[in-house]
C-alpha cells in the first residue's frame, strides 16, 4: 500500500520534470539552442520562453522573428525549429556528409532542364513526382512553376486546386494525403517579361516535412473546359492523369512534365 502511495506522489513530478527539459527551442541550420525567441502573429509581438512553448498558442501565418528577419518555423514533439535561410534549388539529389554537422548536407543540381512548353489541362487531375535522396530533415516551403503567356490568356480565371500525397511504388497514393489547398489563379498577380514567361510561386500552407519515399504533386486547373495553361516543361517525358470513371491514375508518354523548383528551408 505505502509502495503504491509512493508511486502515485513521485510520478507527477517525474512527468513534470521531464515535459519541462523536452522543450527547446533551436536554430535548423546549426542547430544552435536558444533560451526564448520572439513570435510575431500580425502587428503583434511576443516572447516565448523554452520552457512555455507547451502553454504557447500559435496561429497559421506565425513567424520567429530573428535578426530583425522572420523566419518560418515548426513546432513537433516538444522543440520548436525556426528556419533562417531559404533556398530555391532545381529538382535535386541530397546527400548525406556528416550526420553530425546539418552543414556539410551538400545539394546537386539535376540535369533536368527546361525544355520547351507543355500544358496543364482544365479540370484533369495532373500529378507529378518529387523524388530525392533526404537522410536529414528537409523541410518545403513552396514550389515554383513558370507560366508561359499564350494569346487571349486569362491570367485571373479559375483556379488551382492542389494536393500533396505519398508516393507509393511510384504512383500517386490517394489514401495518403498529406496536404490539400487551393489558390484562386488571380492569386499570383502573374507578370509576364519580354519573353511572356512568369514564375508562380505554390506556398504551401504549412512547412512539408518530406517523406523518405518522395511525394506527388497534385494540380487540378478548375476553369471552362476550352482553358488551359502553357507550362515550361523539362526534359522527362511522362506524368500522371486521374481517371474518374476508372477511379486510377495512368502515366502518359506523350507529354512533357513541368519544370519546376524548391523552396527549401534549412
Amino acid at each position: 500500500m505505502n509502495q503504491i502511495l509512493k508511486t502515485i506522489v513521485i510520478f507527477p513530478p517525474l512527468l513534470i520534470n521531464n515535459l519541462y527539459f523536452s522543450q527547446k527551442i533551436t536554430r535548423f541550420s546549426d542547430n544552435k539552442e536558444f533560451d526564448s525567441i520572439v513570435i510575431v502573429d500580425g502587428d503583434k509581438k511576443s516572447v516565448i520562453h523554452k520552457n512555455d512553448i507547451f502553454k504557447s498558442h500559435f496561429q497559421k501565418n506565425s513567424k520567429v522573428l530573428y535578426n530583425n528577419k522572420l523566419s518560418d518555423f515548426v513546432f513537433d514533439n516538444g522543440t520548436l525549429t525556426f528556419f533562417d535561410k531559404v533556398e530555391e534549388i532545381d529538382e535535386v539529389v541530397i546527400d548525406e556528409g556528416n550526420k553530425k554537422k546539418v552543414d556539410n548536407l551538400k545539394i546537386h543540381k539535376n540535369h533536368n532542364k527546361k525544355d520547351g512548353i507543355t500544358t496543364l489541362f482544365s479540370n484533369c487531375r495532373t500529378a507529378f513526382p518529387i523524388k530525392f535522396d533526404a537522410k536529414d530533415n528537409t523541410y518545403i516551403k513552396a514550389i515554383n512553376l513558370t507560366v508561359y503567356e499564350r494569346k487571349n490568356f486569362d491570367k485571373n480565371l479559375g483556379k488551382l486546386k492542389i494536393q500533396i500525397l505519398e508516393n507509393k511504388e511510384d504512383f500517386p497514393d490517394d489514401n495518403n494525403l498529406l496536404m490539400e489547398f487551393e489558390k484562386n489563379l488571380s492569386d499570383f498577380n502573374l507578370k509576364f517579361n519580354n519573353y511572356l514567361l512568369s514564375k508562380i510561386k505554390i506556398e504551401f500552407p504549412k512547412k512539408l516535412k518530406y517523406p523518405q519515399k518522395g511525394i506527388f504533386i497534385v494540380i487540378e486547373y478548375v476553369a471552362p473546359k476550352s482553358e488551359y495553361i502553357f507550362l515550361i516543361a523539362n526534359k522527362k517525358n511522362f506524368y500522371w492523369w486521374f481517371f474518374p470513371k476508372e477511379n486510377s491514375w495512368k502515366h502518359t508518354t506523350d507529354m512533357k512534365e513541368f519544370y519546376y523548383t524548391l523552396d527549401i528551408i534549412k
